[in-house]
C-alpha cells in the first residue's frame, strides 16, 4: 500500500477502466477522491464508496477542471495530486481518417490534460509534496499501424508531462506519466474479443497476457504518493515488457 493516507486527489476519466481502478485503489490507500467523468450516470458506482465526491463534466472545458479542484477543497480541504487520465481512441490511415477525429483526440488527450494541470497547480503549491500523473501510453513511446492520431496525442502528453515537471520541480511538485501497454479496459474490449488476441499477446508481450487496470492503478498510486518523492519527469511503462522488446523476434514465451 502506498503512503497516501489522508491525501486528496482528483481523477479524470473515473467512470471505468484505469480511472475507476485508480479511484478504488486510492480509496483503499485511505485517500479522498474527486471522481470526474462526462456524466453522473457513469459514476453511479461511487455512491457505494466512502470518501469520494463526483464532478460531472467535459474535461476539455476549463470550467470542469476548475470545478473539480474547487470540489476537492470544498469537500476535503486540500488538493495533493491529480491523475489526469481521461482519454479517447483514434485510429485510421493518415490519408483516410477524418481530421475531425484528430481534433477530438488531441482535444481530450492533450488539451484537457493541460487544462487539468493549469487548474490543479495553484492548490498543489499549497500541498506537501504535490503530484500530477498523466496517462500516456506505450503508443506514445512507439508507433502503431493506423494509430497516428492516438500515437501523436500520447507522445504529446508524455512530453508535456516532462516539460511541466521541469517547470515546477523547484516548487516541490512532481509530474510523471504512466504508460499502459495492452490493458483490459472498455477501450480494448473489441480487440480482446478477437480470436487471435491471446496469440497476439503471446507474440508481442513478454509476460504473455493483458494487463489488469488494477496493475496500472498501483503504479499511479505510487507515483502520486510521497513514496515517489524524488521521481519526476518519468514516463513509466506498465506494459508486461512490451517496450523492452525490439519486436524482431518472438518472445521466449511464444516459442514454448
Amino acid at each position: 500500500m502506498s503512503n497516501n493516507t489522508g491525501r486528496v486527489y482528483v481523477v479524470t476519466g473515473a467512470a471505468s477502466g484505469i480511472g475507476r481502478a485508480a479511484v478504488e485503489r486510492l480509496v483503499d490507500d485511505r485517500s479522498s477522491v474527486v471522481a470526474v467523468d462526462l456524466t453522473d450516470e457513469g459514476l453511479e458506482w461511487t455512491r457505494r464508496v466512502d470518501r469520494v465526491v463526483v464532478v460531472a463534466g467535459d474535461v476539455t472545458d476549463e470550467r470542469t477542471n476548475e470545478a473539480m479542484v474547487a470540489a476537492a477543497v470544498e469537500h476535503f480541504g486540500a488538493l495533493h495530486g491529480a491523475f489526469l487520465n481521461a482519454g479517447v481512441p483514434g485510429f485510421g490511415l493518415i490519408d483516410r481518417a477524418p481530421m475531425a477525429m484528430f481534433d477530438k483526440v488531441m482535444d481530450v488527450n492533450v488539451r484537457a490534460v493541460a487544462l487539468g494541470m493549469r487548474a490543479s497547480l495553484p492548490r498543489l503549491r499549497e500541498a506537501d509534496d504535490g503530484a500530477i500523473v498523466v496517462t500516456g501510453s506505450t503508443s506514445g513511446i512507439g508507433a502503431d499501424p493506423g494509430g497516428w492520431t492516438y500515437n501523436a496525442s500520447k507522445a504529446a502528453v508524455i512530453n508535456m508531462a516532462r516539460a511541466a515537471a521541469l517547470d515546477v520541480a523547484h516548487e516541490g511538485i512532481r509530474v510523471n506519466a504512466v504508460c499502459p501497454g495492452p490493458t483490459k479496459t472498455g477501450m480494448t474490449q473489441a480487440m480482446r474479443d478477437r480470436e487471435e488476441s491471446a496469440e497476439t499477446m503471446r507474440r508481442v508481450v513478454p509476460m504473455a497476457r493483458w494487463g489488469e487496470a488494477s496493475e496500472l492503478a498501483a503504479a499511479v498510486s505510487f507515483l502520486l504518493s510521497p513514496d515517489a518523492s524524488f521521481i519526476t519527469g518519468v514516463a513509466l511503462p506498465v506494459d508486461g515488457g512490451v517496450t523492452a522488446n525490439t519486436g524482431q523476434f518472438p518472445t521466449y514465451g511464444a516459442r514454448h
